[in-house]
């Protein structure tokens, strides 16, 4: 006989419990952390509902989910959106099937076409009825030795090159805070627009550099105006770097090549063993330059609850539904790109 009840955060009140599990759960994210729920909801108005499985009394599982709903994309839920990783955590099988399908039920519920989860590691128990996993994403990270010239020796010739012309061609790397804010922003926004990606709002960052625990703002200048930059997060001895920009106008004196070099350096020196370069599309141009650094590929998991009738979500730039979008996009003065950016990319996951 079943013991377990499956509860809202809201309703029971229980946030210490909530931090005190992620704390100690082997495949947590730091963004299973509440903080990120505060972010999220302070930078794009999103309702949350953070389900937790509860065993007399004791948390035996979480679920942070975000419902979204648009005309434009839809109305489903993500673990966790605008995100590299979420999704459940459970003590075993029983406690993680309970929590997917209490998700299931209250995406049918609410009326949303699906449920997408990003988890970095795989489920314990076979996919529950209506679920489906896609492999299209993986993880790029580093494990990193305490002397950063054995990386620097492992790189090829032609990279170590490039490296080699930024330095002389009037580039300098530094590690700042918050007070960063604007160069790198000043960065991102360039760069998501030659893209022809929307942007996020600069208050989106300006929440994650004021709530996570350990955050830098890396960036690269170059004849003293900001050309590279990132933004990285530290969790143990793990740093990752969700965010990672350039203007492509610098990129003929390497200042990308720069930024990853100096980020290996600097997570060395700071002590820990993994720097996280972030997911992204297997096979594609992101992939293939990341790979050059080389890290471990680590396949992500990313299960999709689907409602009768609904097909598996591409709410991409790849779509070539939107491909007419993305050159109008690029084409857009990068002040207007700014300004419309953070209102349409709220609902873009």
């Amino acid at each position: 006989m079943k013991h377990y009840e499956i509860v809202e955060l809201v309703d029971a009140g229980r946030e210490a419990e909530w931090q005190t599990y992620v704390a100690s759960a082997p495949h947590a994210s730091l963004y299973h952390a509440l903080e990120w729920r505060d972010v999220l909801l302070r930078a794009f108005g999103h309702r949350s509902w953070y389900l937790m499985a509860q065993d007399d009394g004791k948390t035996r599982g979480v679920l942070p989910l975000v419902e979204m709903k648009s005309s434009l994309f839809g109305h489903f839920f993500v673990s966790l959106p605008f995100l590299d990783y979420g999704g459940i955590l459970a003590d075993t099988p029983e406690y993680e099937g309970a929590l997917a399908t209490a998700a299931a039920d209250l995406a049918a519920k609410r009326g949303a076409h699906h449920i997408e989860l990003r988890q970095s590691f795989a489920a314990a128990s076979p996919a529950e009825p209506g679920w489906k996993l896609r492999q299209h994403k993986a993880a790029l990270v580093i494990p990193l030795n305490v002397d950063p010239d054995t990386h620097w020796s492992a790189l090829s010739s032609r990279l170590r090159g490039k490296v080699r012309k930024a330095e002389k061609s009037g580039t300098t790397f530094s590690v700042g805070t918050a007070e960063e804010l604007d160069d790198f922003y000043r960065v991102f926004g360039l760069n998501m627009r030659d893209l022809g990606t929307p942007v996020y709002g600069r208050a989106f960052f300006q929440n994650v550099l004021r709530s996570a625990k350990d955050a830098a703002v890396l960036l690269v200048r170059r004849e003293g105006r900001p050309a590279a930059a990132a933004i990285a997060l530290r969790r143990g001895e793990r740093v990752e770097l969700p965010w990672i920009c350039s203007d492509y106008s610098q990129s003929s004196f390497s200042v990308n090549e720069y930024l990853y070099w100096n980020a290996i350096q600097w997570a060395c020196r700071s002590g820990v063993r993994e720097l996280d370069l972030g997911r992204c599309s297997i096979d594609g141009g992101t992939f293939r330059f990341k790979i050059q650094w080389n890290p471990e590929v680590r396949p992500l998991f990313w299960y999709y609850w689907l409602a009768s009738g609904s097909e598996l979500p591409e709410l991409s730039a790849n779509n070539p539904k939107y491909a007419l979008a993305v050159r109008c996009w690029k084409k857009m003065p990068l002040a207007l790109a700014n300004r419309v950016g953070p209102w349409i990319v709220r609902n873009i996951p």
